[in-house]
């Protein structure tokens, strides 16, 4: 049978990083701080850039507001929810930044609750704005990478 048929890179892959978590060999502590601390940046640009797009329309609330209009553009045109993106994004990268448990659990469970938050929102979005708000849940995931 030919190589890699059966599944052999999923083994090799298993036992490989099954082996360095029982005996690190490779050091990846500086490589993951810079990771983190991009995170954090890039969490910040998408925020403050998402503040800018959404204008007179910003409330912290899930309804969006009388006078707000569907906004497509900026980040809003890679994710339905950048400033959340960019929390979590941040919690995330702060939390492995500061090597605490803690704010990595903290993050986790904002992620949890931004995500219902989200589509909460998205149901009055929908009401809101009907057909545009639809064509643009099918475009533009909710979270960039989700």
């Amino acid at each position: 049978e030919q190589l890699g048929k059966r599944g052999e890179p999923y083994v090799l892959g298993q036992v490989v990083l099954g082996l360095l978590v029982i005996a690190p060999i490779i050091n990846l502590e500086p490589v993951v701080r810079i990771l983190a601390f991009s995170a954090v940046s890039l969490a910040t640009v998408i925020i403050l850039s998402s503040l800018g797009t959404l204008g007179s329309s910003l409330t912290p609330l899930p309804k969006p507001r009388e006078n707000a209009m569907l906004k497509t553009d900026g980040m809003f045109k890679y994710m339905r929810h950048p400033l959340y993106m960019g929390l979590i994004l941040g919690s995330f990268g702060l939390a492995v930044l500061t090597s605490s448990l803690s704010r990595g659990m903290f993050a986790v469970a904002l992620t949890i609750v931004l995500n219902y938050k989200a589509e909460f929102e998205e149901e009055k979005l929908v009401e809101k704005f009907n057909e545009d708000y639809i064509r643009y849940m099918s475009a533009v995931k909710r979270f960039w990478i989700l």
